[in-house]
């Protein structure tokens, strides 16, 4: 089978995938969850209970807060302790719903069994409706409301649905572990999004350093028989999974800047996000679970898991499940070593999109003294957008967002690629990730006063 990737940039970090032997385990519920309103990229969701309240798993307990936002979910059967600010990942104040565990009582009309359900619905609205008032986010780390991605403006047109099974991150094997354990799962949730986007073509994209996930899948395929879904082999290089990356391995297309993915006919879905929109319309199961992967270079293999957990639960619960934090960890990041975030609260709770709980040494995440640039270029050549992370560098230092905008600092995926591949050491991604944001700021309030001015022109009726 041929091996395809993406056309510019791109780096060859060790894949390090020391769980992925690893079955996804089941963890115990905790005495209480701390739920999210804000684990959905948009508005935060608006709760919907009070204290005091009695509440079933699979209850909707929030409200979207706006047209990109999501439904949430209890994940558990228990009472409302507080609806209050709760500090996140990053040590943030953000609205959560504290719920003490008292059983495990599902809501009415879920279905809890494993029976698989093959045959797809009809009913487009039907379908869009259930992955709607179910939660369903993408879980390839930007968590975008899945009903409105499936749903795209009037005159465009889907040509191409793109699974992506590729983890191209280094120590992350959730995403292999469901391709292992769900695949027939995974192609029903791909076909019925195929149905809402009106029949296109899909691909299911694996890279080459996964050959049991492709052997599974293929496998699945073939017992299913779903013949406009084939499993394609990406070669691995970093940052594979991007969206950007994969349709251009895929389809051979670029998307432009500021552009989406539909503006080249294609639509893509992590595996993951796949396996929740099976659970959500052939079982009407809400995404109140998802799998997280323990693992880190200071921990044994005996010590790495794949996790299912529930979307609340502490991540200190967790750690200490698993065996409590190790010694040799310096450094807590949720994600992977690419582009993860570093964890400054182990109190922080897990949200739909939570992938992992990577412990680092003091060894791998020591950088070596910054020097100056030698203008090598190896940093342009890493680029998968085709930037020049030098030059933004230096604007980004210089305060001239101007210059930034015009160089395109806001097509910046933060990737880390730059970073990685720099001889002399130099922080590019962190110096350019908040010019970025900066950027991004800019652009965000002229679109909304020129938004203004053209409502205020307008003829009133």
């Amino acid at each position: 089978m041929a091996k395809i990737t993406f056309s510019m940039g791109g780096v060859h970090p060790n894949d390090s995938k020391i769980a992925k032997d690893r079955p996804i385990e089941v963890l115990p519920l905790p005495p209480t969850v701390y739920v999210s309103m804000a684990q959905h990229l948009g508005a935060p969701a608006k709760p919907l209970v009070k204290v005091g309240d009695k509440v079933k798993v699979g209850q909707v307990i929030a409200e979207p807060g706006g047209f990109i936002s999501a439904f949430v979910h209890s994940p558990v059967s228990g009472t409302v302790k507080a609806v209050a600010p709760y500090k996140d990942l990053a040590g943030n104040n953000v609205p959560h719903v504290q719920i003490a565990v008292e059983g495990d009582e599902w809501a009415e009309g879920i279905d809890t069994s494993d029976t698989l359900v093959t045959e797809i619905p009809e009913d487009r609205d039907f379908i869009l409706s259930r992955i709607k008032n179910n939660g369903v986010v993408g879980l390839g780390g930007a968590t975008f409301p899945t009903h409105v991605k499936l749903n795209p403006a009037p005159g465009s047109k889907a040509e191409c649905l793109i699974i992506n099974g590729a983890e191209c991150e280094p120590y992350l094997t959730s995403d292999y572990r469901i391709m292992l354990e769900s695949p027939k799962q995974i192609l029903i949730g791909a076909a019925i999004m195929q149905k809402v986007l009106g029949g296109c073509p899909a691909v299911v994209g694996i890279e080459e350093n996964k050959p049991e996930a492709i052997e599974s899948m293929c496998k699945a395929l073939g017992e299913l028989g779903l013949g406009n879904i084939q499993v394609l082999t990406l070669k691995k290089k970093y940052p594979q999974g991007g969206e950007k990356q994969l349709i251009d391995a895929v389809m051979r297309r670029q998307v432009s800047s500021g552009a989406l993915p539909i503006s080249v006919g294609a639509v893509v879905q992590n595996v993951a996000t796949s396996l929740a929109v099976y659970d959500a319309v052939q079982k009407n199961r809400p995404l109140i679970t998802n799998v997280l992967t323990i693992t880190g270079n200071c921990l044994p293999v005996e010590k790495q898991h794949n996790y299912l957990f529930r979307i609340g639960m502490p991540l200190s619960y967790i750690a200490e499940y698993a065996g409590g934090v190790p010694d040799g960890a310096v450094k807590l990041v949720s994600g992977g070593p690419m582009m993860g975030r570093a964890i400054a609260n182990l109190d922080a709770c897990t949200v739909k999109g939570s992938s992992s709980i990577l412990y680092l040494s003091e060894q791998s995440t020591k950088r070596g003294q910054e020097g100056p640039c030698i203008r090598c270029g190896k940093c342009a050549q890493a680029c998968p957008m085709g930037l020049e992370p030098f030059l933004l560098n230096r604007l980004a230092r210089a305060q001239r967002t101007d210059e930034l905008e015009q160089n395109a600092v806001q097509d910046c995926i933060e990737c880390g690629c730059c970073l990685y591949s720099c001889p002399a050491n130099i922080p590019l991604l962190d110096i350019i990730r908040p010019a970025k944001g900066q950027v991004l700021g800019i652009i965000r309030a002229r679109a909304a006063a020129a938004k203004a001015a053209a409502a205020q022109a307008a003829p009133k009726k």
